[in-house]
């Protein structure tokens, strides 16, 4: 288990101060903020644990609006973290997790929205814990903690882009490319290994993903938003349904896949706000095994662990071909917004509940999958800061059956995130 601790520094200003407030995502009416400004806010990252030693970075997000452009003119996200440790090969950096995202809605006068993002991650305890619903976290003989046993050495770099193409309805058409390096780094004798060890009658690897690969993915399918807000939703639908298909320069990978994800909100009177997100996702084709813990074909994220998905559950926990979860929360904003060194703050809680299971293949029941229900979980809570208008920063903590086998003493998972999940 990961922690963190974490402290907020920002600064905004507003230009062209115009008497009306912006029509559109304007979070009450007991202030009136200029039509056309400049947000910018930070969140400074302390964390770390055995296995990676000290993390630092900082999340900064920066936000032009403009005349009432929904839900902003544009918007740029910056996150620069990395971890340090001094052990047997010496003081040297461990981990790595680099993000800049550029979002622009009102490209070609409002008829497109590009939204793009380039990353690159270097994560030393990946999980893999095999494929299928019914997967074991079980020990080897001798040891007390999962060491590196469920772990890998994740390489990644990442460039992606969403293009969505106004329509003059709620329905967009969503245009996604995905080009990506994956170089993971196996550790002798895990499970990993293991797995990446069986061939076939003539000698090839049954599960994909060993060997470094350069990956490219295009995606199509439609949109549907009729969010009050992007920022914190409290009416409203966003469905995102497509399909894609990607291709590797290596172990002969190629698939395609089929996606759902379908997020619903509704007030509950003045404070409470009813949010739920169902995601659906179905493979087909030689997966590597990285892809199979990930789910959505335009943003696709790891679903059973971390703040993205099923949380509790350890990252890369269940893996399969078929994905099905859901993540239900009960948001509240009790109170009043107020204003600190110059800048607006609002503090919000929720509650959560998420749920879901995979499927190794294509049948209903099998070996790897169990024959029950067998329905994987987390329930927790959290609190969340918005600074001005779109930065949004969380802090959450839950508790999953599944995070037993990685934490025996403290079964939980504490996630320091940036917007609220869904």
């Amino acid at each position: 288990m990961a922690f963190a601790l974490a402290g907020v520094v920002a600064a905004g200003n507003a230009l062209a101060a115009d008497p009306e407030a912006p029509k559109s995502d304007t979070p009450s009416s007991d202030s009136k903020l200029p039509a056309r400004r400049y947000e910018l806010a930070g969140f400074p990252i302390l964390a770390g644990n055995s296995d990676i030693g000290l993390q630092f970075g900082g999340v900064a997000t920066y936000t032009k609006f403009y005349d009432g452009a929904f839900p902003y003119f544009w918007n740029i996200d910056l996150l620069l973290s990395a971890s340090v440790k001094d052990d047997t090969e010496g003081f040297r950096m461990i981990q790595q997790s680099h993000v800049l995202r550029l979002d622009m809605p009102g490209l070609f006068g409002g008829a497109m929205r590009l939204d793009t993002r380039g990353s690159f991650q270097r994560t030393i305890n990946e999980g893999y814990y095999g494929i299928g619903n019914a997967t074991s976290a079980t020990l080897l003989p001798g040891q007390s903690t999962v060491g590196q046993s469920f772990q890998y050495t994740q390489l990644e770099g990442r460039v992606r882009s969403i293009a969505r193409v106004k329509t003059g309805t709620p329905f967009d058409l969503a245009l996604g490319a995905n080009l990506r390096v994956e170089a993971p780094n196996v550790y002798p004798g895990s499970k990993l290994d293991e797995d990446l060890s069986v061939t076939d009658t003539p000698g090839h690897a049954v599960l994909a993903g060993g060997q470094t690969t350069l990956l490219a993915g295009l995606a199509v399918g439609v949109m549907v938003d009729t969010r009050d807000s992007e920022f914190v939703t409290r009416r409203g639908i966003f469905y995102q349904i497509g399909v894609g298909a990607t291709a590797g320069s290596a172990e002969g990978v190629g698939y395609g896949e089929a996606s759902a994800v379908l997020a619903h909100y509704a007030p509950l009177g003045d404070t409470f706000i009813f949010a739920n997100r169902i995601i659906g996702s179905t493979e087909l084709g030689r997966v590597p095994f990285y892809d199979l813990q990930a789910g959505g074909v335009f943003e696709p994220q790891h679903l059973f662990g971390g703040e993205t998905g099923v949380r509790g559950v350890p990252n890369g926990r269940y893996a399969g071909k078929i994905k099905v979860l859901a993540n239900t929360e009960l948001r509240a904003t009790p109170f009043p917004r107020f204003v600190l060194l110059g800048q607006r703050l609002r503090i919000g809680t929720s509650v959560f509940f998420d749920a879901g299971r995979v499927w190794s293949d294509y049948s209903v029941l099998g070996p790897a999958d169990g024959n029950t229900l067998g329905l994987k979980y987390g329930v927790g809570g959290g609190v969340f800061l918005q600074w001005g208008e779109a930065a949004i920063f969380r802090i959450e903590v839950a508790y999953s059956p599944d995070a037993v086998a990685e934490n025996p003493d403290l079964p939980i998972g504490i996630y320091v995130a940036d917007g609220l999940m869904f």
